[in-house]
């Protein structure tokens, strides 16, 4: 799935900053869709609409994956940003873990309160993995070289999950945010550890909407560790725009002492 992800991933899909209303329509609906009806931990019936909303979403940049040629919606995530007039206003995973935090793991991260931000509400709609699996076979078929297999449509997951993730870089490089948090679950960890993003847990799992355990990690050395272990993902962090000028100086230019080394976030 690694290999030449990039180029695989811009052929059949499109990774977008929710920046427009009908972009920001399609978060909301894909959120209504897993958050409301496939995993059910929300009430479907407070958002006639079928757009699932909360008080975070004024103080948050949204993104959103895409079907390339039908531009229909299958992914999103969004970033809650540090809120500037209130510092001190808790995020999402402060109110629900904050309590258990563990100090001496915090104080190795050198984040403040206006340089740190929460992954939130990643989410990849099973149906519309569905639907657009279906159309990735169909195109496969006719003419594309890269072939998906039409009996197991989550292998689609890793790309647009890795889309999502490249948007947080975009977002987090536009935004100047230099930490993240994020709860989620123990699988979760492990796969993105194995991709080269490797988060620290700040407390024990809780029950959560599912076993979720709250993690913190640092923009800058997420994406040294991507470059030098995954360099297929890094290049798809370029082309979405979330790689700072600083990291793709150190990419050019190494120094021996310096080189750039499905919904499961709440």
């Amino acid at each position: 799935m690694m290999h030449n992800l990039s180029d695989s991933f811009h052929t059949h899909l499109e990774a977008r900053i929710a920046d427009s209303e009908d972009l920001r329509i399609d978060a909301h609906k894909v959120r209504f869709k897993v958050y409301c009806l496939e995993r059910g931990y929300e009430d479907h019936t407070k958002f006639p609409d079928r757009m699932e909303r909360d008080k975070f979403d004024n103080e948050s940049v949204h993104a959103v994956v895409r079907h390339k040629s039908s531009k229909h919606p299958v992914g999103v995530v969004r970033l809650v940003l540090p809120n500037k007039k209130n510092p001190y206003r808790k995020f999402p995973i402060e109110s629900h873990f904050g309590h258990l935090f563990e100090p001496q793991i915090m104080n190795r991260f050198h984040f403040t309160r206006h340089n740190i931000a929460e992954v939130s509400r990643f989410a990849v709609s099973k149906q519309s993995l569905r639907d657009v699996h279906s159309r990735l076979v169909t195109e496969s078929l006719r003419s594309l070289p890269t072939r998906m297999s039409d009996d197991d449509p989550k292998q689609l997951l890793p790309h647009i999950s890795l889309g999502l993730i490249a948007l947080l870089f975009a977002i987090s490089e536009k935004q100047g945010v230099e930490y993240w948090y994020a709860a989620m679950e123990p699988s979760l960890s492990r796969l993105l550890t194995r991709l080269g993003i490797r988060f620290t847990p700040i407390g024990p799992i809780m029950d959560y909407h599912g076993r979720r355990q709250p993690m913190i990690a640092q923009v800058s050395e997420l994406l040294r560790n991507i470059q030098r272990s995954r360099k297929d993902f890094f290049r798809l962090i370029e082309d979405v725009g979330g790689v700072p000028a600083f990291a793709t100086q150190m990419k050019r230019n190494p120094s021996p002492g310096n080189q750039l080394m499905e919904s499961r976030f709440y």
